[in-house]
């Protein structure tokens, strides 16, 4: 159904395989919901800039405020390579209409909440593309997966877009 509203989705939600170990995440329900009344654009920061699928597991490292994206094996920082993507996928979304964004918890390029490695107890960043995306367009309603499950959540989420709900 196409809609004038639209929704930038990790494409793994949608269930393509495009997570690091070949699998999807879907979640079947939300995406049913959702279809009924806004359309859907898949995105996938880590398969988009080019680092494949099946590629190594990543996670964020050091400064909670300004983290690593880094393999956790051969200890590649992949830093450079994935912002740069994302500060070009950022000049996109105003072309393609995004009105908000459903990410994937927990991932080191979408989550809203990361754990960052190494910088102590309790360290949290956003994943570097939701970060980027929080600071160029701050009044975009973001949520993940995991916040949407609860229907009141996803009252509000769907509420904040510009129709007004």
């Amino acid at each position: 159904m196409d809609t004038p509203i639209t929704i930038g989705i990790s494409a793994c939600l949608l269930g393509k395989n495009t997570r690091y170990d070949g699998g999807n995440r879907q979640e079947p329900l939300l995406v049913e919901t959702l279809r009924q009344s806004v359309t859907l654009m898949p995105l996938c920061p880590e398969a988009e800039c080019g680092l494949g699928i099946p590629r190594e597991p990543m996670r964020l490292e050091g400064d909670p405020e300004n983290p690593r994206l880094m393999t956790t094996v051969s200890r590649r920082d992949l830093t450079g390579p994935m912002r740069n993507w994302c500060l070009h996928r950022l000049d996109t979304l105003p072309d393609k209409g995004v009105s908000g964004l459903i990410l994937k918890a927990r991932s080191p390029s979408c989550g809203k909440r990361v754990v960052v490695q190494g910088a102590g107890e309790n360290a949290y960043s956003p994943g570097l593309f939701a970060r980027l995306v929080m600071e160029r367009f701050p009044s975009l309603p973001i949520a993940d997966e995991e916040e949407l499950r609860d229907p009141a959540r996803l009252a509000d989420f769907l509420a904040r877009l510009p129709w007004g709900g």
